[in-house]
């Protein structure tokens, strides 16, 4: 696999990866950073401004907001984001918690909405990045509906030094068995959440979670927010499968 890639790609990729992780970089910059030399890393940042994916500011370089515009239109193809953008509303309504939908995609987990009139976590910061498949509700109930060869592949492969692979599928059998998985602060410390798959047909779409700083939400205030999300979920997967 790895002979089939193109190299020049891979480099403008890690120069793009770089600059994500920074306010703007010169040539010298980035060509130091990632072992370039200038004119490499100078033709790349030109090639990256001249399709509008950077931006020149005199001399120093910065990602455009061209990729916020493809981000928005990946996800707004989604048809579980799609599904969910309203009942997520009505889903923190109704509980007063923070509401969230989450997606899994090449093993990795990732919240595409959130929402809350008291959020737990600001959904600015967790929505569009890549979180913990198996330290997640959300993560933990997707791998829980998901085939179980894949599953493993998923649970081998995450980078997680919290839990051996062996703790996180003995807890895949209790999501099973209940039907929804809990997140104990593992995460984000004293934040707790339950989540809960949408699945349709044997597809697995996504999830849905609340979140709370208080763990009410998994002791005392459990059943009737279980009600609120299970009820939730039902109607994204009756949307989706409308959708088929």
């Amino acid at each position: 696999m790895t002979g089939n890639l193109v190299g020049a790609d891979e480099t403008l990729f890690r120069i793009v990866e770089a600059m994500a992780g920074a306010d703007s970089m010169g040539v010298t910059e980035v060509a130091a950073e990632l072992d370039l030399t200038k004119s490499t890393a100078h033709r790349h940042l030109q090639t990256l401004a001249a399709h509008g994916y950077a931006v020149n500011d005199g001399g120093t370089y910065r990602l455009s907001h061209q990729w916020f515009h493809l981000g928005t239109d990946v996800k707004s193809r989604n048809p579980f984001y799609l599904a969910s953008r309203r009942e997520l509303v009505v889903l923190a309504e109704r509980t007063g918690q923070t509401a969230w939908a989450a997606i899994e995609e090449m093993g990795g987990l990732m919240f595409v909405n959130g929402t809350g009139a008291r959020p737990t976590h600001n959904p600015d910061l967790l929505v569009g990045n890549w979180s913990s498949i198996t330290e997640t509700a959300a993560g933990k109930s997707i791998l829980a509906a998901l085939p179980e060869e894949r599953a493993a592949e998923i649970i081998e492969n995450a980078d997680e030094a919290e839990k051996s692979p062996e703790d996180v599928r003995t807890e895949l059998e209790y999501v099973r068995n209940r039907g929804y998985a809990i997140n104990l602060g593992e995460r984000i410390s004293g934040i707790y959440a339950i989540g809960m798959a949408a699945v349709v047909d044997g597809t697995v779409y996504g999830a849905m979670s609340l979140s709370s700083p208080s763990d009410d939400l998994i002791t005392s205030d459990r059943e009737s927010a279980l009600d609120a999300l299970s009820a939730a979920v039902e109607r994204v997967e009756r949307k989706l499968a409308e959708k088929n």
